[in-house]
């Protein structure tokens, strides 16, 4: 890949919540950089409002349309992996949000044939450019054990106040079915997978940095299919309990903690789509906030990697999409229904 010398020029696929929150604003705030060509959504007068708002000066059709011209496909849509197939034929390096699907095996094919076309298959597994995390792995560089927690009762409502008037956040339901694994035969193993892949991607990412060599003990499905409860442990027994609940609206917790022989960290996240200075990173020594934003971060990365740099410091993204799957996977096998409801 050659310098820059001009823009990037992004074709985005999807023009729900997270494009109107967070990428479009983004890229529309850094044209120097980034380049917006074209948009495309399953329906049409939401791409129309998102062009509007964001100046972008085209609405394509069809896919061809779509990647005509485009160095980039960014793909925001729930489900990724023909728009991958259809971005790497044209020629065209992509950006997927996460995660590139519920199969790993898929992903790992996608990933095998864009490094061999010399293309970017960039995932957006945003914790991995967060600063509260790294100065956590910086506190405590060796976990000697901790606890992942995500309880979101906000998210609906956060996407909801993003989108113009008239417009409904999408759901998963909507989208059409995904591969699963094929060993996941069973109902309550596949809920378990799609509940780590679509609402504990950000702590399996923090759990893959912090111990790479994790290995799943047990994991539990609840009797309602809506919360998950998991024992991981590190390569020397060090143990990481791992929680993803169900909670009512407006209730929200997204906290990690790592303890080791010296120090702990532990990290509060900001909400949906509130500012990463609310983040607050407690150690030892004391707090810290302020953190600077680790969207933008990742986006700067992926400018980067466009432009031929790669950080030393991170494995590639797919690298990494591929081991949260796997972890997602192995996870997921393991996975038990909790106990039947109570009958009064």
């Amino acid at each position: 890949m050659s310098p820059q010398t001009r823009p990037w020029r992004l074709a985005v696929a999807g023009c729900g919540a997270a494009a109107f929150g967070l990428h479009l604003p983004l890229l529309a705030s850094r044209p120097t950089v980034f380049e917006v060509t074209a948009l495309a959504d399953r329906d049409p007068a939401r791409a129309r409002a998102a062009a509007t708002r964001f100046a972008v000066p085209r609405i394509a059709a069809t896919t061809k349309d779509l990647l005509d011209g485009a160095d980039m496909l960014v793909i925001l849509t729930g489900v990724h992996e023909d728009l991958i197939e259809a971005a790497l034929d044209a020629n065209v390096h992509v950006f997927t949000e996460k995660p590139v699907g519920l199969d790993v095996t898929h992903t790992r094919k996608l990933a095998a044939r864009a490094q061999e076309a010399g293309l970017l298959l960039e995932v957006g597994a945003m914790r991995a450019h967060d600063p509260a995390l790294h100065a956590a792995l910086a506190a405590v560089p060796d976990p000697a054990g901790g606890w992942l927690i995500k309880a979101d009762g906000v998210d609906e409502a956060a996407r909801r106040r993003l989108l113009p008037p008239g417009f409904s956040p999408y759901t998963f339901a909507e989208d059409p079915p995904q591969a699963v694994p094929e060993q996941l035969a069973a109902p309550h193993q596949r809920t378990a997978l799609r509940i780590l892949l679509w609402q504990g991607y950000h702590l399996l990412t923090a759990l893959a940095l912090a111990a790479p060599g994790v290995t799943p003990a047990a994991c539990t499905l609840d009797s309602d299919s809506q919360s998950l409860h998991a024992l991981l442990y590190g390569p020397a027994a060090e143990p990481f309990t791992l929680v993803i609940s169900a909670t009512p609206p407006s209730r929200f917790l997204e906290q990690i903690h790592f303890s080791g022989p010296g120090d702990a960290a532990t990290i509060d996240f900001a909400r949906p789509y509130q500012r990463s200075t609310t983040t607050r990173l407690t150690t030892a020594t004391g707090e810290q906030c302020g953190f600077c934003d680790p969207f933008a971060a990742m986006w700067q990365s992926v400018s980067d990697r466009l432009a031929g740099q790669y950080p030393a410091d991170l494995p590639t993204s797919t690298a990494l999409a591929v081991r949260v799957e796997d972890l997602a996977l192995a996870l997921a096998t393991i996975c038990r229904p909790g106990p039947h409801p109570r009958k009064d």
